[in-house]
């Protein structure tokens, strides 16, 4: 099968940034996400296509929350302090059992 294009080892062609001659299969594609643009430049203007261009395309799943979460209470510090008033089996009148049934 033949190609209705010549094969030329010695082919020219002009980059599209900047413009200078360069051998034919020298130059490279430029693409942007993927797609060719169809611009043909030099090694010295290519840029690769940059990963924050593909940002959207790709499925991004990142579940951050637990489901049923639950959360532990803080331990409570007791409080360490003098007793306001005397325990209740104390009345003062010389009674020392407790109070109550």
């Amino acid at each position: 099968m033949s190609s209705n294009y010549a094969r030329g080892h010695r082919a020219r062609g002009a980059c599209d940034r900047c413009g200078n001659n360069y051998l034919l299969n020298t130059l490279v594609q430029e693409s942007v996400q993927g797609r060719l643009k169809g611009n043909r430049v030099c090694p010295d203007c290519y840029d690769p296509d940059h990963p924050q261009n593909w940002q959207g395309t790709v499925p991004l799943r990142d579940p951050q929350a637990l489901r049923f979460a639950r959360t532990v209470p803080p331990e409570q510090p007791v409080p360490v302090y003098p007793p306001a008033s005397p325990p209740p089996y104390f009345q003062g009148n010389g009674n020392t059992e407790p109070m109550g049934p």
